[in-house]
């Protein structure tokens, strides 16, 4: 009784390995294979989501330095809706605890901001034989009415006696003028660039009185809203969004 008792139990125990091997070399019932490659779909899905996310990540990373124009972009045509506190010739600081400063004394060497911001602005966004391609949004009053204005920045110099302007030096190419003034133009001009307003302001070439302004408004060093102001007037009467090449 004793010996079939233990074959009855070897018995049991070969037919369960046997199921064992079986089932570990079958191939996978058709519910479980779908259930299997769901699995698999959703788990390259989360792959991919994490990939780009990451690359995201590096991105912003990488650019630091293009989200912080970007940042201080917005808050520019933040300042120019709704203001940003200061008077005309002050400059505004920034920070936590936003301060006023006289623009004269934005890079004269010493700290007038709390956080030191106007000793941050000095270095211009022109240089000496930078090209700025400017295309026509509207204009009400030039003879000429070109489409598009090439700025070329001859010189900039630091003032020896007040830091916070540069003399300027630059030429204007007129291009794809109207009919009565065929052919393109060459204009020479002289003005300034302020470093706490970001505007490079040139004196009128011609009798007409007209000047013309670019203000580096959008958060970058390579864009410039550009305008021709009457002096008499004081009214902006074209205006072009000029861009480094």
């Amino acid at each position: 009784a004793n010996s079939v008792s233990v074959a009855t139990g070897r018995m049991k125990s070969f037919l369960i390995v046997a199921a064992l091997v079986a089932l570990a070399t079958a191939s996978p019932r058709p519910n479980v294979r779908a259930r299997l490659d769901s699995q698999e779909v959703r788990l390259n899905r989360l792959t991919s989501r994490f990939q780009k996310l990451s690359d995201s990540v590096g991105s912003i990373t990488d650019n630091k330095e293009t989200n912080e124009g970007t940042v201080n972009g917005l808050n520019l045509q933040l300042d120019q809706v709704v203001g940003d506190g200061c008077g005309d010739n002050q400059f505004q600081c920034g920070g936590d605890a936003p301060q006023c400063v006289a623009l004269l004394s934005v890079c004269d060497g010493q700290n007038d901001c709390s956080n030191g911001a106007d000793e941050d602005v000095c270095d211009a966004p022109i240089k000496s034989g930078d090209v700025y391609k400017g295309t026509v949004v509207f204009d009400h009053c030039t003879k000429r009415k070109p489409n598009e204005i090439s700025l070329v920045v001859n010189s900039i110099k630091n003032n020896p006696y007040f830091g916070n302007k540069a003399y300027v030096e630059a030429s204007y190419i007129l291009g794809d003028t109207n009919a009565d003034e065929t052919g393109s133009a060459f204009l020479m001009s002289t003005g300034t660039y302020c470093y706490g307003c970001r505007l490079l302001a040139t004196r009128p070439p011609e009798d007409d009185n007209l000047s013309l302004t670019c203000k580096f408004d959008q958060g970058s060093n390579d864009r410039c809203s550009g305008y021709i102001v009457n002096l008499t007037t004081n009214v902006k009467c074209a205006k072009f969004h000029f861009v480094r090449q």
